[in-house]
């Protein structure tokens, strides 16, 4: 499904107003970040429904329970998230304590999402829909992994009591 990009109108009006309202470029990078949960910081970058979302959020359209509502569903999205790069853990996809081998492991996860996986998006640009399905994918792969050892143990076992009895 594709999402529709920002249009040049969304981003003059969305760029006029956060200059009326005082914020300095740091704060607008901030805030944007938030809004898609660190998919990006740039106003470009924006989806049409987010720069639809950020006006009526500027123009004091949106309640604070809705920012409420966003944070909720962000946290979600992180707790999911840790869920795949544990399940990665667990298949055997990462190794290392240190923080270069963290920032590999995210790497190669994430190309194996863009590559195989259902969404073929980065983990950290997934919505949480999205990163369910790829934490079913991955718990998938967990399960298949651990019934294919199970194969392996009995086949091994069988195959060492029959070269026991022929000897």
């Amino acid at each position: 499904m594709a999402t529709r990009k920002i249009s040049k109108a969304q981003i003059t009006k969305i760029q006029t107003m956060l200059s009326r309202l005082g914020f300095d470029a740091e704060d607008r990078h901030e805030l944007i970040a938030s809004l898609t949960h660190n998919r990006t910081s740039s106003t470009k970058d924006l989806t049409s429904g987010e720069a639809t979302y950020l006006i009526d959020y500027l123009n004091g359209k949106i309640s604070p329970k809705n920012v409420q509502e966003q944070k909720r569903y962000q946290e979600q999205c992180r707790e999911v998230a840790l869920e795949i790069y544990k399940l990665a853990c667990m298949i055997g996809m990462c190794y290392g304590e240190t923080e270069e081998d963290r920032l590999m492991n995210c790497a190669k996860i994430d190309k194996f999402c863009r590559e195989r996986g259902t969404v073929k998006k980065n983990v950290m640009q997934m919505t949480l829909t999205e990163l369910k399905k790829t934490k079913r994918q991955f718990e998938a792969i967990l399960n298949n992994n651990a019934e294919n050892a199970v194969k392996k143990l009995i086949d091994k076992t069988l195959n060492n009591k029959k070269y026991e009895e022929f000897v």
